[in-house]
């Protein structure tokens, strides 16, 4: 199955690097397959340095503003094996990627879980978390995707927000509509 959160990798200068990651997982969180474009800088941060943090979230702001290229409003606190920990996460798991397979533009890197820690409860996703994220993933595909049937899928979307969103979700939602509205 597939989990979707943030991936915090290292800059050469020690400064985290943040992006949404869809890694396949089993239910245990042991087995990951990470799958980053080769072209994507998580990528080459990963290649220069296979550890990485990934962050279970529950709030869906921060994975648009990942997703699709604005500043990400996170503090974070060091791990002591030199990665960033996401200070608004659920849990989090370190991650160190064993090998890779390259022979396509879509890279797969197999981790195994080196550490991981608990910062609070998990709170959930609503109807509106979930419409945001698809939302989310609609803008990051305008380039390969009819615009029409995107624009189809947020009309559909948009009631789950419209019934279930929260603060976050709404300012997460016009991003998105923003986003896509520019492109």
């Amino acid at each position: 199955m597939i989990i979707e959160g943030l991936l915090a990798t290292l800059r050469p200068d020690g400064s985290p690097h943040v992006a949404p990651m869809g890694p396949v997982v089993d239910e245990a969180l042991e087995s990951w397959l990470l799958r980053p474009f080769q072209s994507s800088t998580t990528f080459q941060l990963l290649r220069a340095n296979p550890r990485c943090i990934f962050h279970v979230m529950d709030d869906v702001l921060p994975i648009a503003q990942a997703a699709l290229g604005f500043p990400v409003e996170l503090t974070y606190t060091r791990h002591p094996a030199g990665g960033w920990i996401a200070d608004a996460a659920c849990h989090w798991l370190e991650l160190e990627v064993a090998d890779w397979k390259l022979d396509a533009q879509r890279s797969e890197g197999r981790a195994v879980v080196v550490s991981r820690g608990f910062l609070r409860p998990f709170w959930g996703w609503n109807r509106a978390k979930h419409a945001v994220l698809e939302a989310t993933i609609l803008a990051t595909r305008l380039h390969l995707t009819d615009r029409d049937a995107i624009l189809e899928d947020l009309a559909r979307l948009s009631i789950a927000v419209e019934k279930t969103a929260g603060p976050r979700e709404r300012l997460a939602w016009e991003l998105v509509n923003d986003y896509i509205a520019k492109h």
